[in-house]
């Protein structure tokens, strides 16, 4: 693995964390949190994706 992909990969990683601690600070139910980490978890880029349009300011649905 060449050093762009590992420092992609790690980027990646944190964004997810970072993500996750976000969706379990937020003020939305238990269950909502739980697929919410479960999704960021199994497809980590388009969950990251999904929830950064979902949480953004632009994000029309409620989380």
């Amino acid at each position: 693995m060449d050093h762009l992909s590992l420092g992609v990969a790690i980027l990646i990683a944190v964004l997810d964390v970072v993500a996750i601690a976000h969706v379990w600070r937020s003020r939305i139910e238990r269950g909502r949190k739980i697929i919410w980490s479960v999704v960021i978890v199994v497809t980590p880029v388009i969950g990251l994706i999904c929830w950064a349009l979902a949480a953004g300011r632009i994000g029309k649905v409620r989380l």
